[in-house]
């Protein structure tokens, strides 16, 4: 009898295992009314890597998350960090997928923090339009470590944040800044000499005909420029352009803002409204 409920134990528990799916939980999820938070999950196997923030346009807001992925979800700590990479406080929780939404429970280690339960949903615009196929789950639709602002304008342009945590770089890239669909964490970062090399984390959804995958960026700063060219394994390599006089490919981004210029960033509403581009 023992060896029988152990088995029908261990089956249970394999099963349990199973039914938990890594595409239930990855990318990006924001509260859907009253106080702004988003959360944005990069799972590989186990291990779980990400980002938090309220009002994600304002860097100061931007956090770290490092956990794990298992059969209870996503257990995962949430790193908030000083302007000189130190940790200011952590939030410990859980996440835990349900008919559709997310529900996530934690301590927050901020000053007169506590308990805190947030449902979380994902956005019901999904990504905004780009001129090329892409692929979305669900299916159904130092100079360095500053805020640099990309191509675009208004609320869609690009915000790429880069931050020091300890003695590494962490990021994010949104825009607009407030739908989960338009963001995805930096992670990666590698400098050697003039050149950062990172990765961006696509979760949810991306150009092309997966959804998950990794893509890898080459930035040089000159000036107030930052300019990046990026490379996906699962892609194939573009056909040579003719030479063109004037012509340098990849994308150019402005800056460093500091982070603390950011502060204040924030909408009057959540969640904000007229702030994607029209599909």
């Amino acid at each position: 009898m023992r060896r029988f409920l152990w088995a029908a134990a261990t089956i249970a528990v394999a099963q349990l295992a199973a039914a938990e799916n890594a595409d239930d939980y990855r990318g990006g999820w924001r509260t859907g009314s009253g106080e702004a938070h988003t959360y944005e999950f990069s799972i590989r196997g186990t291990t779980v890597r990400g980002i938090y923030c309220t009002y994600c346009a304002d860097a100061a807001t931007l956090a770290f998350v490092d956990g794990s992925f298992g059969a209870d979800g996503i257990e995962f700590v949430v790193t908030h960090v000083n302007v000189d990479g130190s940790t200011a406080f952590t939030d410990e929780a859980v996440a835990r997928f349900s008919a559709g939404r997310l529900n996530v429970r934690g301590t927050s280690g901020a000053p007169g923090g506590g308990r805190f339960e947030r449902v979380l949903i994902k956005d019901p615009r999904g990504p905004d339009p780009i001129p090329v196929p892409v692929s979305v789950l669900p299916p159904t639709g130092r100079p360095w470590q500053r805020m640099w602002l990309g191509f675009g304008v208004g609320a869609p342009k690009q915000f790429f944040i880069i931050k020091k945590v300890g003695d590494r770089l962490r990021g994010m890239v949104c825009g607009t800044c407030d739908n989960p669909y338009t963001m995805a964490a930096l992670d990666d970062f590698r400098i050697q000499g003039d050149t950062l090399r990172f990765n961006i984390l696509h979760e949810d959804w991306g150009d092309g005909p997966i959804p998950t995958f990794e893509k890898h960026v080459t930035a040089h700063i000159g000036w107030n420029e930052m300019r990046a060219t990026t490379a996906a394994d699962h892609l194939p390599a573009p056909p040579p352009r003719p030479v063109t006089p004037g012509f340098v490919p990849g994308f150019s981004l402005q800056g460093p803002i500091a982070i603390e210029a950011t502060a204040g960033n924030v909408w009057p509403e959540w969640p904000p409204q007229g702030t994607s581009s029209p599909r």
